[in-house]
């Protein structure tokens, strides 16, 4: 690879393990104000007001946020003992289209999201208790999506040439 494409290779590395380390750390925050609120109720106290409030526009955010890395690492669902027993250029013509599917998918939950946002928007949706308004958040998650586009179009870009010069750029899991 040529060095412009490793810096962006190296970019993208840093952009992604970025934003999954945000996500981790918002889930255990998340998951010690849980545990908290679970205690709390135990003992009678009352729960955490508006607690799930927070749960509805934090937990889009965060299951988002790992979705970048995911696919960089190639971490998605694969099938790779079907590639593995056809034989190298089935497995990295199967890498192409299996890429190629990934993309068509994230496109259209990426759309959802996006329409999902504006009819927020344009409703003025807020959270049932602690009127938080939603919109801002989903926004923040439809984000988080629209970067798996770019993503995953690198990762399609290097199937591509794996493909075409019959070799691995990135080795499968395991070789």
């Amino acid at each position: 690879m040529s060095p412009a494409l490793e810096n962006l290779q190296r970019l993208m590395e840093r952009l992604c393990r970025a934003l999954a380390s945000v996500g981790f750390v918002a889930l255990v925050a998340m998951s010690f104000l849980t545990m908290f609120d679970a205690v709390m109720r135990w003992l009678i106290w009352p729960s955490i007001p508006g607690f799930g409030d927070w749960g509805r526009i934090a937990f889009p955010i965060i299951i988002c946020s790992v979705f970048p890395a995911v696919l960089l690492y190639k971490r998605n669902v694969s099938i790779g003992f079907l590639g593995a027993g056809l034989g190298p250029d089935w497995r990295r013509g199967l890498e192409l289209f299996g890429g190629l599917a990934t993309m068509f998918f994230f496109v259209l939950i990426t759309w959802q999201f996006f329409d999902l946002g504006i009819d927020l928007t344009v409703n003025n949706r807020v959270t049932p208790t602690q009127k938080i308004p939603v919109a801002f958040w989903w926004w923040i998650a439809t984000g988080m999506l629209i970067l798996c586009l770019p993503v995953q179009t690198w990762m399609i870009y290097k199937a591509i040439i794996s493909f075409q010069r019959r070799v691995d750029i990135d080795p499968p899991e395991g070789h």
